[in-house]
């Protein structure tokens, strides 16, 4: 793989969502209260809180919030409610236990229980449904599924309980029985529920509206945030919240806008970056009506994507007279999307050679037969599921892989919770609620930051999720988000062809770095002041001098075979290239003597 930096797009902040996005399949039904709703029909011109957006993350902080007698709290959505990365997901929640820390593992465990609490508690008619299988994580790469292992038996030596929620699958026998007999192994976890999340949100929006005394207000962007220095009887600290409707003055406000962070808050514009996501809503195949899924999916090493790119499924429930419903909620295929989705933040087009991976690839993974042994549906190129709905949303990716949840430093009354890295579901509830929890803190004028700590040590939030001064400062020194790029061999070739005629060919194994560069057009890589220019559409190299726009330097993998190309006395050494074809990562790029044979 090649990594390939977007300086460009990494310098410049997000911009508000689209006026018109894709339509999901989660808003066929919206809810008639909500749509265009708007509390008052003027702005207040003052309020306590002021929440931005209306996902699970704001819906969880604002219930928090009014649980305080007479707090005003308004809440401001560029477009619909529940109309961003909540209402366009996938309706899989799940705790992702063995791949995490032990106390993130704890915190999104404890996410998921609360969930299931809310629902239970109140009958929230939102197909919340914990799945009698649990959750199967089927691998399609010999080496992730490694991992995995590995980091399973270590959870099982370091809590024991928790690990006894989680278990290693390799027999064939049994992965056959999991409807995923094709795949290297597959590990379980018995905490997963599927559900409509538009619903479960909706259903909290409207009962705060109605009984809590939230003001929602829809169709109002927030535009600007600047600090304010309006006199009022509590602080001489408040914000002005801009919008095209008019401004509010407020002491405190909660920006819960996961992959639009950067737009209100540039400085988050490298730590916080929003990545489009594919979603489908596939017909469902007649074995799947009279045998449903009793797991939800995640299917990781496909078609080389790594574990964060993972495709993900749930089957929504069968309507009671079993015809309608139980469609096949699959989403991902970022391995195929443009710039793999890095960067993009608008979803109001669909990306067709996305859409178009996810119709083909769930019969190519998972058997949608029977189950029997073979499957009744073979796993086929030629096999396509038609779509009911496909649809695009924006995640929030962050820089150092964890949630920003907290103050925003050097900026007294600012509050952040986002960047879930496409887990929203098992994070952004508690984290929209433990923001709440410090605003309320320092309302009272208490030691906001001690809560903070205190919160920390019982677990109810992680330590890594902290916003601090010098937590930015650590991420800023991280490599960039960006998306990993396929470069075939045979590609990798042809760039070097116009060299060869200069160059004297050696081998050696060292581990070397790779300059290479994209715009909107083209890929470009840097050999020693050269680049060669592909473009995208004609397949044909461009030899130019110059400088481009981006730096991205990775390490080969050990052990990966290099050509190098240098002059017959050694002086001077231009190219390497990664040749066997089963490395992992090929690369182009630039050598030193000390690397050839000979020299």
């Amino acid at each position: 793989m090649l990594i390939i930096a977007d300086e460009e797009s990494s310098k410049r902040s997000a911009h508000l969502p689209s006026p018109h996005p894709t339509f999901s399949f989660w808003h066929n039904e919206p809810s008639p209260f909500l749509l265009h709703h708007r509390t008052t029909s003027e702005l207040p011109k003052v309020a306590d809180v002021v929440v931005i957006g209306s996902g699970i993350s704001g819906a969880f902080a604002a219930k928090k919030l009014l649980e305080e007698p007479k707090l005003s709290v308004v809440m401001l959505e560029a477009r619909e409610a529940c109309w961003g990365a909540t209402g366009r997901n996938g309706g899989h929640c799940q705790p992702q236990l063995y791949e995490n820390p032990a106390d993130v593992a704890a915190f999104q465990l404890r996410n998921f229980e609360s969930i299931d609490a809310l629902v239970r508690e109140h009958d929230i008619p939102c197909e919340w449904q914990r799945m009698p299988g649990g959750g199967c994580h089927a691998y399609f790469s010999q080496k992730y599924f490694e991992e995995a292992r590995l980091e399973v038996e270590n959870l099982k030596q370091s809590d024991s309980s928790m690990g006894d929620t989680v278990r290693v699958v390799e027999n064939k026998e049994e992965l056959s029985v999991l409807r995923i007999p094709t795949a290297v192994g597959a590990v379980i976890q018995s905490r997963a529920a599927k559900l409509s999340p538009y619903k479960l949100v909706s259903w909290i929006l409207e009962d705060l509206v109605q009984n809590s005394g939230l003001n929602l207000q829809t169709s109002t962007p927030v535009v600007s945030l600047t600090p304010s220095r309006a006199s009022t009887s509590q602080s001489t600290s408040m914000w002005t919240v801009q919008t095209p409707r008019g401004i509010i003055l407020a002491h405190h406000v909660l920006i819960t806008t996961n992959g639009y962070t950067s737009y209100l808050l540039p400085q988050f514009r490298s730590m916080i970056v929003p990545v489009r996501g594919e979603m489908s809503a596939l017909r469902t195949p007649s074995p799947l009506i009279q045998q449903p899924l009793d797991h939800t999916y995640s299917f990781i090493g496909t078609v080389g994507q790594d574990r964060i790119q993972d495709d993900y499924l749930v089957q929504r429930p069968i309507s009671p007279n079993g015809k309608g419903g139980g469609e096949l909620m699959f989403g991902g295929g970022r391995a195929k999307a443009f710039h793999e989705g890095v960067n993009v933040d608008s979803d109001d087009t669909i990306d067709d050679p996305a859409a178009e991976y996810l119709r083909k690839k769930l019969a190519q993974v998972l058997d949608i037969g029977t189950g029997a042994d073979p499957p009744a549906v073979p796993h086929s190129e030629g096999v396509e599921l038609p779509a009911k709905k496909e649809w695009t949303g924006i995640m929030g990716f962050s820089r150092d892989g964890h949630p920003w949840v907290g103050a925003v430093p050097g900026s007294p009354g600012l509050w952040l919770s986002g960047a879930y890295t496409g887990s929203g579901m098992p994070n952004a509830a508690l984290s929209g609620q433990h923001a709440a929890c410090l605003i309320l803190a320092a309302r009272r004028a208490q030691d906001w930051r001690a809560v903070e700590q205190e919160a920390i040590r019982s677990g109810a939030i992680p330590r890594c999720y902290i916003i601090t001064k010098e937590r930015m400062e650590r991420a800023q020194k991280l490599p960039e988000i960006s998306p990993l790029v396929a470069l075939p061999l045979d590609m990798q070739l042809s760039i070097l062809l116009p060299l060869i005629p200069l160059l004297t060919l050696a081998v050696a194994f060292p581990t070397i770095s790779v300059n290479t560069y994209e715009d909107r057009t083209c890929q470009v890589l840097d050999v020693e002041g050269y680049a060669f220019k592909h473009n995208k559409v004609c397949t044909q190299f461009i030899e130019e001098e110059g400088s481009f726009i981006a730096t991205s330097k990775k390490p080969v993998k050990e052990g990966c075979v290099l050509q190098v190309f240098a002059s017959t006395d050694c002086t001077d050494v231009l190219a390497a290239i990664t040749v066997n074809a089963g490395c992992e990562a090929p690369y182009l790029g630039p050598a030193s003597s000390g690397w050839v044979i000979g020299c």
